[in-house]
């Protein structure tokens, strides 16, 4: 299987200091990607890969639907969702722009979030003190990865973005089946 490094086929976009963007922008209304909208994002059921007329490298910091950002403090990435459309990303977040013709965002997705040697890469790079490290872009763009043919990049990235719906489905589930026997159990008690 053939090895690359992950610059060959993406660019990392970081996102821009509030403070500065309020001065470039003369404004204070700008509406943030902060960490609520990328656990909304990561944790959603709609996850969706979509097959989406995009130009090969696009270059803004507000995200569109279907966009791949980076938690620089959680180190996993997801795809920005509805709700989160038009947010401009802060220095939290770095936002990816793919080759897509040669790389498919959902197998980036497995790669970055799941797959052993890349999160063992990950935790030789971070660097920062106290409790958020980070990695550096230069290193994200270092990192090397399993590159298969797109065909089967995309069936992979398919399978492992399918699979995280199915996670936080029954996730939920158990969350209402504990509610529920809690509630059953309280009533229970109460009428005794």
């Amino acid at each position: 299987m053939k090895k690359s490094k992950l610059n060959e086929f993406v660019t990392f976009v970081p996102g821009i200091n509030p403070t500065r963007a309020q001065k470039q922008f003369e404004t204070q209304e700008i509406n943030y990607y902060d960490q609520a909208s990328f656990e909304a994002d990561y944790h959603r059921e709609d996850v969706a890969v979509e097959e989406k007329e995009k130009p090969l490298f696009q270059s803004n910091l507000s995200l569109n639907e279907g966009d791949v950002v980076i938690s620089n403090s959680l180190q996993l990435a997801t795809i920005v969702g509805k709700n989160n459309v038009g947010k401009v990303l802060s220095l939290n977040f770095t936002k990816i722009e793919f080759d897509i013709e040669r790389f498919d965002e959902g197998y980036f997705l497995y790669l970055f979030n799941a797959n052993k040697e890349v999160k063992r890469q990950k935790e030789r790079e971070l660097q920062g003190t106290g409790p958020i490290l980070r990695i550096p872009l230069r290193a994200l763009g270092e990192m090397i990865v399993p590159v298969v043919p797109i065909e089967e990049q995309k069936k992979i990235g398919t399978i492992y973005v399918e699979t995280v719906k199915l996670q936080n489905k029954l996730s939920q589930y158990a969350d209402l089946i504990g509610q529920f026997t809690s509630s059953v159990i309280e009533e229970t008690l109460k009428g005794e």
